[in-house]
């Protein structure tokens, strides 16, 4: 009977190929079979460090049905590495069924560790990494965006998200619905060229989004609910002004921005209006 082989789950690049550990190669050269989330996105890192192993697919649209073969391969001995299009697999990316399937077949699960954008922004936001939840990629719905960052409102610790940029302004916003003024750090194309950090309030945040178009995905950092800065549930006349002119840049007409302002904030319209008259 053979002895089984190990499943282990390594780390690649987040975007910058010098990140890979040199644990990583010599891991993936040893290895059997490499299951790879996009082969031929895993193909240039490999490519580049001359590593020949054999690649096969496993995404998410074919875990399910890959677990049975790597299983079997595993059962006969050979050793299988898993790589992510980057960073640590099984975070938001394949792996979850195989190392649950690996376990229940008593078959050893290993890592190689690495890249992680989670921890790598959460290191460089600036705020507090004493005690954090990881959420993975926010909803989509504005309904479920919404009843998430409710359910969190109270919640002391700093949260993570990943965002997509093509909805990263509307997400800012139900922020800044929800739980006002919040210190939040945004960051993109980590490791890249053009790596950026973003860091302020939401509303803050939010004319960065009039102002200029992103690309890339975004983690979102929020700091927690500090109840010595809580804040009624009623926004600031002077935060609900700054929002005003945000989307009056944006181009929206005054009557429209200011009625925006108010549904988000509970701010009272004429009030609201009069306050910007008086300027």
């Amino acid at each position: 009977m053979n002895t089984p082989g190990i499943f282990t789950l390594v780390a690649t690049p987040i975007g910058n190929l010098n990140d890979i550990t040199l644990r990583a190669i010599d891991q993936l050269k040893s290895a059997d079979i490499i299951a790879a989330e996009d082969t031929r996105h895993s193909g240039k890192l490999l490519k580049a460090y001359d590593i020949n192993t054999p690649m096969i697919s496993l995404h998410k649209f074919n875990e399910t049905q890959r677990c049975d073969s790597i299983i079997s391969m595993l059962l006969e001995g050979k050793n299988v590495a898993l790589i992510s299009d980057a960073g640590t697999p099984g975070i938001c990316d394949p792996g979850e069924a195989i190392v649950k399937a690996c376990i229940n077949n008593n078959i050893k699960v290993s890592i190689t560790p690495g890249a992680n954008a989670v921890i790598s922004a959460l290191a460089i936001s600036g705020i507090s990494a004493s005690s954090f939840t990881f959420y993975g990629f926010i909803p989509k719905k504005i309904k479920e965006k919404e009843e998430l960052l409710s359910s969190i409102s109270e919640s002391k610790q700093t949260s993570i998200f990943y965002e997509s940029p093509f909805r990263i302004k509307n997400t800012l916003e139900i922020i800044f619905k929800i739980l006002h003024e919040r210190n939040i750090a945004l960051i993109r194309e980590l490791t890249k060229l053009h790596e950026e950090v973003l860091r302020g309030k939401a509303s803050e945040l939010l004319n960065a989004f009039t102002e200029r178009e992103h690309k890339g995905e975004f983690v979102i950092v929020m700091q927690g609910n500090d109840n010595q800065a809580k804040k009624d549930n009623t926004t600031d006349i002077s935060e609900a002004k700054k929002l005003v002119e945000q989307y009056i840049k944006n181009g929206d007409k005054k009557t429209a921005a200011i009625k925006k302002v108010c549904l988000q904030t509970g701010i009272n319209r004429k009030e609201l209006y009069d306050s910007l008259n008086n300027n």
